[in-house]
This record gives C-alpha cells, sequence and structure tokens, in this order.
C-alpha cells in the first residue's frame, strides 16, 4: 500500500521498513530505526530542492531567494502534512503512546484534514500551516527517511524522489512561505509578552506581539517557540490582508 502511494517499488523491502520504524519500536529486530535514513533524506531534500530550483528557474531566482524556497519546501510542518494527507502516518511502527496521542490529535484536525477532501485536495492547497506547524516532529523524520530509503535502494535506478511532492513546487518557488518569525520581525513587529498558562493538566505557552500600528496579535502552542511562531503568524495574515485591501480599494 506505501508503495502504491508513493508510486515506487523496493527491491529492498528492508529499507521501507526501517524508514517506517521510529526508535521506540523495540519489536522490529529485522531493521535499523530511521534516524540514519533520516539523516541522509534531510540532505537530499536540500539538494534535490535546490538542484531543482536552479535548473528550472535559474533566470528568477537568487541565491537568497533559493534558501526560503528551500526552507519552505522542506521544513518539518509541509513534509508532516504531505505524509498524513497521503494516509501514510498509520503505517509508522511505534510503540509510543504519547507519539499515538500527538499524531492523532494532528491528524484529526479538521481545519488541516477535512473527512469531506481526498488526498488530491489536501495536497492541491496552499497553506500557511504548514511553516511552523505543531505537527509531531516524527511525521517528517519518517517522510526523510522514506526518502532516504527510495535512494539507497534505487543507487542503479535513480528516480528522482522529488516526485513524492513535486505537487505544489511551483507555487512555493514563485511565493515561498517564509518562517513567520523572521516575516514578522522584518515588518517591524516587536515581541511583547511570554508566559505560561499553567491551567488545567498541562502547561500551554502564550505570546503577544505587536505591530507597528499598534496591534495586538496572541498565540499560544506547546513551547514559547511555537506560540511565538503562532502569533507572528497571525500578525503576518492580517498584515496580508490589510495590504490586500488596499490594492484593492487603490
Amino acid at each position: 500500500e506505501i508503495e502504491t502511494k508513493i508510486q515506487y517499488v523496493f527491491k529492498n523491502k528492508a529499507y521501507l521498513i526501517a524508514a517506517f520504524t521510529h526508535p521506540s519500536n523495540y519489536a522490529n529486530r529485522i531493521t535499523d530505526c530511521y534516524e540514519r535514513l533520516e539523516f541522509l533524506g534531510d540532505a537530499l531534500l536540500d539538494f534535490l530542492v535546490t538542484r531543482h530550483v536552479f535548473v528550472n528557474y535559474n533566470q528568477n531566482v537568487t541565491p537568497g531567494k533559493v534558501t526560503d524556497i528551500r526552507q519552505d519546501l522542506s521544513n518539518n510542518g509541509r513534509l508532516a502534512y504531505i505524509l498524513v494527507a497521503c494516509d501514510l502516518h498509520k503505517k509508522i511502527l511505534h510503540n509510543s503512546t504519547d507519539l499515538f496521542s500527538q499524531i492523532s490529535s494532528y491528524a484529526g484536525d479538521e481545519d488541516l484534514f477535512p473527512n469531506d477532501q481526498s488526498t488530491d485536495e489536501y495536497l492541491s492547497k496552499d497553506l500557511d500551516q504548514w511553516a511552523d506547524s505543531t505537527a509531531p516532529k516524527a511525521l517528517a523524520d519518517v517522510f526523510e527517511a522514506l526518502v532516504g530509503a527510495i535512494f539507497l535502494d534505487s543507487v542503479k535506478r535513480k528516480p528522482n524522489p522529488l516526485h513524492i511532492f513535486s505537487y505544489n513546487s511551483d507555487q512555493s518557488i514563485i511565493h515561498p512561505n517564509l518562517n513567520p518569525i523572521r516575516s514578522f520581525s522584518e515588518h517591524g513587529g516587536k515581541l511583547i509578552k511570554e508566559s505560561i498558562d499553567k491551567g488545567g493538566d498541562t502547561q500551554i505557552a502564550v505570546c503577544i506581539v505587536q505591530m507597528p500600528n499598534g496591534s495586538l496579535f496572541e498565540g499560544r502552542g506547546v513551547n514559547k517557540k511555537l506560540a511565538k511562531a503562532h502569533a507572528c503568524r497571525q500578525a503576518m495574515k492580517q498584515h496580508q490582508h490589510n495590504e490586500n485591501m488596499f490594492q484593492q480599494t487603490g
């Protein structure tokens, strides 16, 4: 089923098993976990994205923009989203109740994955949630491991692992989703307050930021980094909305 989804058939199935084996899964004594493949896949994605951009867009893209594109196309939030959109998160071999809870919560978010939409519809979206999302890192790790596994299995056949997420690369190359904290800073925003909300059984980080016009935005997350990213993303959404309204009325 995995091979059908990714349109690639492994000669050595051990690579495929390893790519989906989380470090917590001690029952798998046949292969290692995905960590080594993840390391390889991460490097491959950087190379493949950079090569794709320079080969197809070398007249229009500066090295600085290539960095933005590469961060957008291979950030953990995007890779995690693709894995769940393709329904491959259910194939991860693990023995962690925490990870199961995190993946179930993320994959069950109907704002990200409406029940009435297909995989193709999921993958056709341009979602700003891809950047700095709250997706469990293990999902992106498995995606990167899968790319590494395809590479090692295909040394002689040489397929291009980029096809796994080539569905919407043009949109990111033309308008990459920049890191919201960086964009917020570049637009003159400033941090107002960071705190921890200890209500209930879990602690939630809270961040308040302010745009130059005085508008305040609040973000929440499981840690301060994600809370700040959430607040900055809200601020930049409003900024972009205001700009669009100004252009329409101008």
